[in-house]
């Protein structure tokens, strides 16, 4: 009596001969559905990445500006070493108007301008709020060192 179940021979045979012949016949009829399906998977990699580096590259420089800022502070707060930078900016219009309304000795602090933050960060928890807020102004459109700025927010949020 014969038997019923494929040999292992034939089984072999149908693996590796007629499967690859069949998937070949098949891919030959279906390939322009593949070659579609491959650009669009292509293209949406294309975006994701483009997206994510962007991103990626959006958090980095947040979360680096963030660490500097704190640890200046921190370096302040601690040891009255001034890490920003004291000098002037070139100076734009918006700050010439301000020097018109607000004149260093309209300051709460007396010779404002030729004092480091660091000796003005000690001064500015003796100052009234509005006093603060005066020197925020003139900060803000003048040198807007970060540091004492980022002090005036923490006396702010304090309150």
């Amino acid at each position: 009596m014969a038997d019923k179940s494929t040999s292992s021979s034939d089984q072999l045979i149908d693996l590796l001969v007629h499967a690859p012949v069949g998937l070949a016949l098949e891919a030959l009829d279906k390939l322009p559905q593949y070659i579609e399906r491959g650009k669009s998977q292509v293209t949406l990699g294309r975006f994701v990445a483009k997206t994510m580096s962007q991103r990626g590259s959006t958090m980095a420089e947040t979360i680096g500006e963030r660490v500097f800022n704190e640890a200046g502070q921190v370096i302040v707060d601690l040891f009255g070493i001034d890490l920003s930078d004291d000098q002037p900016p070139p100076p734009t219009a918006e700050a010439v108007v301000s020097e018109d309304v607000s004149a260093d000795s309209e300051l709460p602090i007396a010779e404002y301008d030729g004092q480091a933050a660091a000796q003005i960060v000690k001064m500015l928890g003796q100052l009234t709020a509005e006093e603060r807020e005066q020197i925020a102004s003139y900060e803000t459109a003048g040198r807007g060192r970060v540091t004492i700025l980022r002090k005036i927010e923490q006396l702010r949020s304090s309150s």
